[in-house]
């Protein structure tokens, strides 16, 4: 073996979670576009997909540290700027002349540059507040008090990801009225998530580490 080549032993959960946090990642900016409506309050459908990332970057917090996290953060945000590459050049591709569908499709999977923008500033501005507040509360508790910890750091990075988004994207294109209205709306959900995820968290972490409940430790050769 050549002694310079190091062997790094990434754990197979750790994979699964970073796939299944970049896919949530992806497909709630692919079904955005869409656009719900309950008891007269509109909102994107992305909604329902996007916390789901919070509550799976809080528990590899958990048990892989803070580095580790903060890559994942990486490469999700490099994901989803090659997702959005890859959608210009498939909408761009010259349409066959028997297919009538290349306006729908551009309209569908075509987000405006400033909303793309407004949606990878507020990606990456709130998860990586949400793993900092995280990682702050449980030296702060010692390591105790899961639930606070995920709670918090969710609530807290949940609402500045709707912050940056609405104004980075809609600032004098809106009135300001409607874009406080429209963060005000969507953080009732997604706190209601981070109520509802603090269950689930104890569950994943419990994965992680087995039903022996073996520390897992951070995984510093990845630092």
């Amino acid at each position: 073996m050549d002694p310079i080549q190091t062997k790094v032993d990434v754990p197979s959960k750790l994979i699964f979670l970073a796939m299944v946090f970049i896919t949530c990642l992806i497909a709630a900016n692919l079904v955005a576009s869409k656009l719900f409506s309950i008891d007269g309050f509109s909102m994107t459908s992305g909604i329902v997909i996007y916390p789901l990332t919070f509550l799976i970057l809080d528990s590899i917090t958990e048990c892989w540290g803070k580095p580790v996290a903060r890559k994942i953060i990486l490469v999700g945000l490099l994901a989803n700027i090659l997702f959005v590459l890859l959608l210009q050049l498939a909408i761009h591709l010259p349409a066959a002349p028997f297919w009538k569908g290349q306006e729908a499709y551009a309209t569908v999977l075509g987000a405006m540059p400033r909303v793309v923008l407004a949606s990878l500033c507020g990606y990456a501005i709130s998860q990586t507040l949400d793993v900092t507040i995280f990682v702050g509360l449980k030296k702060r508790t010692q390591g105790r008090m899961l639930w606070l910890r995920s709670l918090l750091s969710t609530a807290i990075s949940q609402l500045a990801d709707s912050t940056v988004f609405m104004f980075v994207g809609f600032a004098g294109v809106l009135p300001v009225t409607a874009i406080l209205t429209t963060i005000g709306t969507e953080y009732v959900l997604k706190f209601s998530y981070a109520v509802i995820g603090v269950p689930l968290i104890y569950l994943i972490v419990r994965w992680i580490r087995g039903s022996k409940k073996i520390r897992v430790e951070p995984l510093t050769d990845l630092d």
